[in-house]
Formats: C-alpha cells, sequence, structure tokens
C-alpha cells in the first residue's frame, strides 16, 4: 500500500535486521515510489550455550528480503556498528546461501552507509582513536591467550564476548559491505555534510543524531591485567575464595573469579561498549511520524546525544542493544525521546530484536516494563517461531 510506512523486525535471533518500507512522494510530480532501508544484517556467533547464534535463520531471511524488493535494488544499506550480531548476514548469504556470485546478481544496494571508525582511512586521521584501537586490541589478545590457557568454566564464560568482538572475524564482514556499491558508500556521523545527497529519498527525511566523528572518546579506561599464564590453579589455595556452587570444579571456580578481578570483565566490557557507542544514530521522519534507530547505542552514546541537543520525541524506537540495560537511557533522557503521556497522542511503539539464553540480562525485564510504561512494546520474542514481528504507520 502507498499509505502505510512498516518496520519489519526479522527474527535472526540475537541480534538485528530490520527492514523498513517507506512509499516515498516526489514532491515535484507528486508519484509515489516504495523504498527500502534494511538497518543491519547479523546475529551473535554460534559458540557454546549461545542458542541465539543459529545462522540457519538467515536464509528465510535473506530469502523474505528479496522476495519484498521484488527485483528491484535496495534503497539503503545501514550497519549500524562493526559487531557480528549486527555484521555478518550478507557476507553469509554471499558464501553460504547463494555462492558463485548468485547473490550479487540478486541483491543490489543503492546507497551504504557504515558508522565513520569503519572507513579504511579513519585511524590515519584519528591518531587519538588509533592508539585507543591499539590499546584495545592489545587487551583482546592478552585475554585470548589468557583465555587458552584457563579452565572450561571461565572460557565458556567469556566466549560470547570474544567471539562477536573478534576483530578478524568482523572484518571480513565489514569488508564485503564496503565493496557492494563503493561509489556511494558513506561512512557517516553527527557532522557528515550534505546527508540529502546520500540517500535518495525526496519526502521521507534523515537526519543522523550519532556518533559524532572522533569516537575516541567512547574508549574507557582498561584495567590493568594480572593474569595466569599457565594452567596450574588446581594448585593453588583459594585463600578467602567462596565455595563453588555444587557441581562446579573447585580449579575452574577459581578461575572464573580470579579472572575478574584481575580485569577481564571489565575490559571486555570496555571493548565491546567502544563498538557499540559508536553506532550510527538516525532518525526518520515521514508524515508525522517519527522513528529512532540508534544501533546498539550504550549510555555514554545517549549522554553524548543528550549534550549535544540531539534528543527529541519520536513515535517509533528501536530498542539498542537487544533489550539490555544500558542500551536505553535513564528516565530523564527517555522523558526526551519517549514522553509519557505523547504530547501529540499519537501511539508510540518500541521494538525489540533479542533472544534468550545467549548473553546474561538480556533482555532486561525491568527496561522492558520502563519501555512499556510508555510505548507499546513488540518483541521478536512474542512469537518466536514467526519470521518477522512488524509494526505499521498510517499515513
Amino acid at each position: 500500500m502507498t499509505d502505510v510506512l512498516s518496520v519489519r523486525m526479522y527474527n535472526v535471533r540475537f541480534g538485528d535486521a530490520i527492514l523498513v518500507t517507506v512509499p516515498d512522494r516526489n514532491p515535484s510530480s507528486g508519484s509515489v515510489i516504495t523504498r527500502r532501508i534494511l538497518v543491519d544484517l547479523g546475529n551473535a556467533p554460534l559458540v557454546a550455550s549461545a542458542i541465539g547464534g543459529d545462522d540457519s535463520v538467515f536464509q528465510p531471511v535473506i530469502e523474505d528480503i528479496l522476495q519484498q524488493l521484488d527485483g528491484k535494488p535496495l534503497d539503503l544499506f545501514v550497519l549500524s556498528h562493526e559487531h557480528l550480531d549486527h555484521a555478518q548476514g550478507l557476507l553469509h548469504a554471499s558464501r553460504k546461501l547463494f555462492p558463485n556470485g548468485e547473490f550479487e546478481k540478486n541483491f543490489k544496494v543503492r546507497y551504504v552507509w557504515l558508522t565513520a571508525s569503519a572507513d579504511p582511512d579513519y585511524y590515519d586521521k584519528h591518531p587519538e582513536a588509533k592508539k585507543q584501537l591499539d590499546l584495545a586490541r592489545r587487551q583482546y589478545e592478552l585475554i585470548s591467550r589468557h583465555l587458552q590457557l584457563a579452565g572450561e568454566e571461565q572460557r565458556t564464560a567469556f566466549t560470547r564476548l570474544l567471539a562477536n568482538n573478534n576483530p578478524n572475524s568482523t572484518k571480513d564482514s565489514v569488508a564485503y559491505i564496503r565493496q557492494m556499491n563503493p561509489k556511494k558508500t558513506f561512512y557517516v556521523h553527527r557532522e557528515t555534510k550534505g546527508l540529502s545527497r546520500k540517500h535518495g529519498f525526496k519526502e521521507a527525511k534523515l537526519k543522523i543524531w550519532g556518533p559524532e566523528e572522533d569516537t575516541s572518546d567512547y574508549y574507557g579506561k582498561f584495567t590493568p591485567l594480572g593474569l595466569a599464564t599457565t594452567d596450574d590453579v588446581n594448585e593453588r589455595p583459594p585463600g578467602e575464595m567462596p565455595s563453588p556452587p555444587a557441581g562446579v570444579d573447585l580449579g575452574s571456580f577459581v578461575n572464573l573469579v580470579e579472572s575478574r578481578s584481575a580485569g577481564i570483565t571489565d575490559n571486555l566490557l570496555t571493548i565491546d561498549k567502544a563498538a557499540n557507542n559508536s553506532s550510527v544514530v538516525f532518525s526518520l521522519e515521514w508524515r508525522g511520524w517519527k522513528l529512532l534507530f540508534p544501533g546498539d547505542a550504550e549510555t555514554r552514546s545517549w549522554q553524548t546525544m543528550d549534550r549535544e541537543g540531539m534528543l527529541e520525541q519520536v513515535h517509533f524506537l528501536k530498542v539498542a542493544h537487544h533489550g539490555s540495560h544500558n542500551g536505553t537511557p535513564d528516565d530523564d533522557l527517555l522523558e526526551k525521546v519517549l514522553p509519557k503521556p505523547a504530547p501529540d497522542g499519537k501511539p508510540r511503539f518500541a521494538g525489540v530484536s533479542t533472544w534468550t539464553e545467549t548473553y546474561n540480562g538480556i533482555p532486561h525485564e525491568p527496561t522492558n516494563k520502563r519501555l512499556a510504561s510508555r510505548a507499546t512494546l513488540v518483541s521478536t520474542l512474542d512469537d518466536p517461531n514467526a519470521l518477522f514481528a512488524e509494526i505499521e504507520f498510517p499515513a
């Protein structure tokens, strides 16, 4: 229909894949063209006990996207940030589902947006960000090496974070996205000039809220690491260590507790947050509706957007970071995005793409309740067997 905008959130388990269909009227001719934006396509890497990383979900999703496009190019692909649970789906389709160039014959893209720091030349232009990136990768290497020597319990606790932040795996996915349309691939940020020339929309208005071009501030402080270099933990006395839960090996439990004090948890989360807070955050305004897509923006990004005066009322919020507690701002900032009651009386929606048993505490039920008190909350978990959850906005 030409009078309805739709947001289709595909069930990719723990990840994001969102197809936005927009009836776009040409102000000059009055003709309406159906345009589509795909925001991310990925899911969590499949590792031990992380059931949210089943790549078999990609085939029906890709097939539905191609059916929706009906032989026409995708108008805009937005990769919000460089994490596998947002980035790996298109490369998977090319390598596994439609090999030998078949995917590229059927899937064309007019414009591509990536976050500023995904630019191959970015770190040459931003030495402070380069210094922070090098430090983060060094931390990653040290932690990865340590966990190879650790007990199984300790390795399992951090495998998912390690896999999702693996720069080598993500690099391949991002490189594939860059080459989909190299001449119209743009690395966007809040200060991007001439944004209207970086997409094909006529009626709909797109605006970038974040991140800023220099993302070095999104790297927090790293905790000094005190890591074991051998696996002799069973020979070390636990001291004041609490007793392990029933059925858990003492050595593995000691190793797990010591790893937390050694800075592994904090430093992996610091690496993870830096990428999340570098997410492209953009709004789409159409016929009186305003929709916001913040990727996995966390607390620091929301605070920066507020400081820069970007926060304003929207009618749809894509819930950041899969319903994690740190992906939705505190109530003082959330009030600026989803005020209650709604000043214009229009319905509001919050959409979350998530899965259980992948990361502890996600989705975060108290966060879901906060959002549900301000908007109709729609989740891919509402019907776990459905291919997608969809929200429509009439003209």
